[in-house]
């Protein structure tokens, strides 16, 4: 059955959200040539580590009844996922054990990419390992944060966004980024690590953001979704973190849904 499903402009769009937060978002025409995807169901990938575990069946069901749109999900949300394994699952495959396996051909058809991994062996020089912990006793914070810091990892996001677009041609594609929500803001000020590990995170989130505008690519902030748009509010006392105090709860992981699902459903075309 090919029908649109889904209508967005190459030139600049105006997004209305209709019927309130469980509304469909839709791209209104300005000017310029409609860009759609015409194919059922539609493939959602997804990449992510432990944060978002769940949360690619729980956005097809809402996309499914929102949107009448039947979705098949493949789900790579992997304990400490990193980019550089995203991108390896990318790539011609090697010797090496990948975890992912090769994604490959479900990225090339995909309708649906979301991409999330983390600095880990990207080459980074960030200690901000210190500020992922919930314990509150004194510590040493990191010394090493800042966006210069991140380079590598934003490079590894480069590639693999380079690696994406490449396997997917020229037809339209839903793609986009996710951050992490930063459930230690209580935390980090009793260990005496609160400035440093602020600005880890959000050097984390700009680099997250800063690779994937260079290809057209909305983030989608959990960091805002969580602690507010001002960043400064606690995820724990809204009950969207779990027992062990920073990976989401089920409330959680519905922010998360709701968040991807009200930035709309605007496809790139490369």
């Amino acid at each position: 059955m090919m029908h649109i499903m889904q209508s967005a402009l190459v030139a600049p769009v105006s997004l209305a959200l209709l019927g309130g937060p469980g509304g469909v978002a839709v791209a209104q025409q300005e000017e310029g040539e409609l860009a759609s995807i015409e194919s059922e169901p539609w493939d959602l990938v997804w990449f992510s580590d432990s944060s978002g575990f769940n949360v690619a069946d729980l956005w097809a069901a809402q996309i499914e009844e929102e949107l009448g749109v039947e979705v098949r999900v493949h789900d790579h949300a992997v304990g400490n996922l990193s980019a550089v394994e995203v991108l390896a699952s990318l790539d011609e495959p090697t010797d090496g054990m990948r975890r992912l396996g090769d994604t490959r051909g479900e990225v090339a058809q995909a309708e649906i990419i979301v991409i999330f991994g983390n600095p880990v062996d990207s080459g980074t020089t960030t200690d901000m390992v210190s500020c992922v912990d919930t314990s509150t006793a004194p510590r040493d914070p990191p010394t090493r944060y800042s966006s210069e810091d991140l380079e590598p990892y934003r490079d590894v996001l480069v590639s693999i966004y380079e690696r994406v677009f490449e396997l997917v041609g020229d037809r339209p594609v839903i793609v986009r980024t996710i951050d992490w929500p930063n459930p230690f803001i209580t935390d980090w000020p009793l260990a005496g690590v609160e400035e440093e590990c602020t600005a880890a995170w959000e050097a984390w989130s700009d680099s997250i953001a800063d690779a994937a505008a260079g290809f057209g690519v909305p983030l989608v902030s959990m960091y805002d979704a969580f602690n507010g748009p001002d960043r400064t509010e606690d995820p724990r006392a809204k009950g969207y973190a779990g027992p062990d105090g920073w990976h989401p709860s089920a409330a959680g992981r519905e922010v998360m849904v709701t968040a991807l699902h009200e930035a709309g459903y605007e496809p790139l075309r490369p």
